[in-house]
């Protein structure tokens, strides 16, 4: 009943718009997007709809590298403090208006102020008084950013920043459409007023179903499909379904349980790549005494065997020794290596020892707060049984909703650890959430580096694991490359001219 329930919702989005074939590009998005505002929407799901909808000062390419958006050149100054961006002549948003500096200073200037209560809005905290401004010490007019004229934009940073141009290509620094934020005001996002700047129009939406687009003829590089359609689905399991009865030409995920049933039975459509994605365990900031003992976190860390955790039983991801992702770094180096199962082992026990803890003594118990789907939950029980095995450690598993953990998780409203996952675009992001909010990031790569050495030596953040995008891919879909970040902008995708499946 459930296979034929999928199959009537992939024949009514069939029908609902154009008639699926070459003039339609169909890409599942995962679950509905909590809101288009690029300042308030957290999940991947508002981010894929809002990198077809708008652009900032730079974008991304099909590998998700950065390149020139709104702005065709830029400058920087001889200490790496002062960014100058040049915009696009023709650059215009979706109803003709032409596209100005202060498009750009409103949209920032709203994202740092507290008043929005963004969740992201520390990826600017590298532009001058960012964080001043967002902690409420300073008006969002002191913002480091200011119009020179209607074609320049200038940025002053508070430091240098060795991957700042890859938080100008994220939706926090969207421009704004000065006439709809002032007559619609928080509302500016809405579906019925939203006015944007991308390669695509918003044309329509079918709540819980889809995202219709259609080109945006204002656009300074026309997108190669007429229309698209971002279907939204309730889990991965039914974007299978809708990919298997041809209504979608990609898929944004694939259930775990089913990776080595599509490796048999299509692997010309299965891509598996890895992930920023970063698996964690984080330790309370306001947790029982025995996380003030170095010694014994150590050992927790160092008892896990993170290879058992990522096999693929567990879920398809790589083990993680470090913070940043593969991949983000400007120059990659020898990773560090897990040591044998055997020698991890004596070096957790002698640890535990220098903790207190022994055949006199028993280690305390671990609580362990985590989401409860299911691979998650078979994540948490595998690092309990290591913990007791190797340790002799009994742990608590406190399973509650995503949004829930994540929450708690922000405000350190728990006890003992939370696992969590955190996606990242650059190396300073990937180690923002572990880091206080008034710290600031080092200027270089060489700097990060000391600094991601320095969260994993206090063992307070214990890295599980990297992850990877699994998708299910037409073979009529042209332009698709697979790339680290996980992102491909629909406006570089095409159909082959034979049709679709």
């Amino acid at each position: 009943m459930k296979n034929i329930a999928l199959a009537a919702l992939a024949l009514a989005l069939a029908l609902a718009g154009p008639a699926l074939g070459a003039e339609v590009l169909r890409i599942g998005i995962g679950p509905e997007p909590e809101t288009l505002d690029p300042h308030r929407g957290l999940t991947l799901g508002a981010g894929r709809v809002l990198q077809e909808l708008c652009e900032g000062l730079l974008t991304r390419d099909a590998s998700g590298h950065t390149v020139p958006g709104v702005a065709e050149r830029w400058e920087r100054s001889a200490d790496g403090l002062v960014w100058t961006f040049h915009l696009r002549q023709e650059a215009r948003w979706w109803n003709g208006d032409r596209l100005v500096a202060d498009d750009f200073v409103r949209g920032w200037r709203r994202a740092v102020d507290p008043a929005t209560a963004s969740g992201i809005a520390d990826l600017l905290d590298g532009v001058d008084n960012a964080t001043a401004i967002r902690q409420g010490r300073l008006p969002p007019e002191q913002l480091g950013i200011q119009a020179l004229d209607a074609d320049r934009v200038q940025v002053r940073l508070a430091r240098p920043l060795a991957d700042f141009d890859m938080v100008l290509a994220h939706r926090i620094t969207l421009p704004i459409h000065g006439p709809t934020l002032a007559r619609a005001a928080d509302g500016f996002a809405a579906m019925d007023q939203l006015v944007c700047n991308g390669p695509y129009r918003l044309a329509g939406h079918r709540l819980h179903s889809a995202y219709h687009l259609v080109r945006n003829d204002f656009y300074h590089r026309p997108a190669a499909m007429a229309a698209v359609e971002l279907v939204v689905s309730d889990g991965p399991e039914m974007e299978l379904n809708l990919f298997r009865t041809g209504a979608l030409h990609a898929t944004s995920t694939l259930p775990g349980a089913m990776v080595g049933w599509a490796r048999q039975e299509m692997p010309e459509n299965l891509h598996i790549h890895p992930w920023t994605l970063l698996t964690y365990l984080r330790a309370s900031p306001n947790g029982p005494v025995w996380q003030e003992n170095p010694a014994f976190l150590e050992a927790l860390a160092l008892a896990l065997d993170r290879e058992q955790l990522t096999a693929p039983s567990q879920g398809r991801a790589v083990p993680a020794l470090g913070l940043v992702p593969p991949g983000l770094w400007r120059e990659e180096v020898a990773g560090m290596v897990q040591e044998s199962a055997a020698s991890r082992q004596q070096a957790a026990r002698a640890a535990l020892a220098r903790a207190g803890y022994g055949p006199n003594r028993s280690p305390p118990k671990v609580e362990i707060l985590h989401a409860t789907t299911e691979p998650v939950r078979q994540r948490v029980v595998a690092i309990a049984a290591q913990w007791k095995q190797v340790l002799g450690v009994e742990t608590d598993l406190v399973g509650q909703e995503s949004r829930i953990v994540a929450q708690r998780d922000s405000n350190g409203d728990f006890s003992g650890f939370v696992l969590n996952a955190w996606v990242s675009y650059a190396p300073s992001y990937a180690l923002a959430p572990f880091v206080p909010p008034d710290m600031a990031m080092p200027a270089d790569e060489a700097g990060l580096r000391a600094l991601e050495r320095k969260i994993l030596d206090s063992h307070r953040i214990i890295p599980i694991s990297f992850g990877s995008s699994q998708r299910l891919i037409s073979p009529t879909l042209r332009g698709w490359r697979d790339n680290v970040y996980d992102i491909h902008p629909v406006s570089r995708l095409s159909l082959a001219r034979d049709g679709s499946r």
